[in-house]
């Protein structure tokens, strides 16, 4: 089995009774077979305790007042204390903030932003993220049948197009702008590509590019849109879309709803008053071009080499950059209604928050894809708008 993980993967450390939005409260604790077969058959203290708080029907553990049953006063696991630590958790509990993503012959490893330890890491580092690769052969794979119908020349492809992206973004002698604009077409010339069934020009795709006069393309693309009359008009609809589209989810925060009406209440008024793209030194000293990278690497990693399963590269990146751009305008809401109050801890918690409402809801997550994926409602240009 072969594992590949960014470099930052072993500096996570679970901040436990000190975290700021506990991984115990907010969400349902799913629990594997193996372990709910572990406490059946549990003894002492804890025997009882696990019998009345385990849904066995849901194979969950219950919840109150959407804190789990285990979690006490403290913000600290019972089952973790009286259950001998780490080997008393359920594989939900033992892996996060991890989260896999599982190929043939390769599993991918990364850390959930929606952990704001992992959060800080990830948007806290000023250096490009490498990838770690490496293989144990000790380790089991999955039946050969699990992957029955992997598209394994598609995987290929997908991988190379991954290492173009990463490129792409972390070319920090080009502006963020111009980078994500270049990630968000390429993947669009990539689909276009697995759509007609012509992977065999693949290649010739990367190498296009790789070259110089791809950015001075790029930069005189943004430049001319950004200079069209109905541009300003344009580019708020197209927010108020993104924004729309999180209606059209499930909520797994309270919170989380007023904070995107406050945003929508932003944009709206700050485009009637045709501020919402006028350069802010204070608020891009907090959102920085670095920021949009990790954001833009963080979910191209975590994402991107899914498409294998449906065969949905465009889809997978414009996942990407909406969540980059979400995070960014909710921040920014935040920012225009008190400047000197918002700051890196606000951006630590804002992506973090948008994180677990997204991508921990597998309905969340294909429904957002789908909807993206409409070309009428989120066709290229429109995007690249938003930049």
């Amino acid at each position: 089995m072969h594992f590949t993980v960014p470099d930052y993967y072993k500096e996570f450390t679970c901040t436990a009774g000190q975290c700021p939005a506990t991984c115990c409260a907010g969400w349902q604790i799913q629990i594997d077979p193996a372990s709910l077969k572990k406490y059946r058959k549990a003894k002492g203290t804890l025997k009882n305790r696990l019998k009345n708080e385990i849904d066995w029907d849901e194979k969950c553990f219950r919840r109150y007042d959407g804190r789990c049953a285990f979690l006490n006063e403290d913000n600290l696991c019972d089952l973790y204390l009286e259950g001998g630590g780490a080997k008393a958790f359920c594989r939900t509990c033992r892996t996060y903030p991890r989260h896999i993503e599982e190929f043939e012959g390769l599993r991918e490893i990364s850390l959930s932003l929606s952990c704001p330890a992992a959060a800080q890491i990830i948007l806290g580092r000023s250096e490009p993220v490498r990838f770690l690769h490496a293989e144990d052969p000790d380790r089991s794979e999955p039946q050969p049948d699990a992957y029955e119908d992997f598209d394994y020349f598609l995987f290929t492809k997908l991988e190379d197009a991954r290492e173009v992206l990463f490129q792409i973004l972390q070319d920090r002698t080009r502006p963020v702008n111009i980078r994500a604009a270049a990630a968000l077409a390429f993947a669009h010339d990539l689909q276009e590509r697995i759509d007609h069934g012509a992977l065999y020009d693949a290649d010739r795709l990367l190498e296009r590019y790789k070259k110089e006069n791809m950015w001075i393309w790029f930069e005189k693309r943004l430049k001319l849109l950004a200079s069209a009359e109905d541009h300003v008009r344009k580019r708020q609809e197209t927010l108020l879309k993104l924004f729309e589209i999180q209606n059209r989810l499930e909520t797994l925060q309270d919170d989380w709803k007023p904070q995107l009406e406050e945003t929508v209440k932003h944009i709206t008024e700050c485009s009637s008053r045709n501020k919402n793209k006028e350069p802010v030194p204070g608020f891009t000293a907090l959102f920085t071009d670095n920021t949009a990278e990790q954001l833009l690497v963080y979910f191209v990693f975590t994402y991107f080499c899914g498409a294998v399963y449906n065969y949905n590269a465009y889809g997978k990146m414009k996942f990407a950059f909406a969540g980059m751009i979400l995070i960014r305008e909710v921040l920014r809401a935040q920012w225009r209604a008190d400047p000197k109050g918002t700051g890196r801890t606000d951006l630590i918690r804002t992506a973090y928050r948008y994180s677990r409402e997204i991508e921990h809801s597998d309905f969340n997550k294909v429904r957002m894809e789908d909807l993206l994926s409409d070309e009428i409602e989120f066709p290229l240009e429109d995007l690249l708008r938003l930049l």
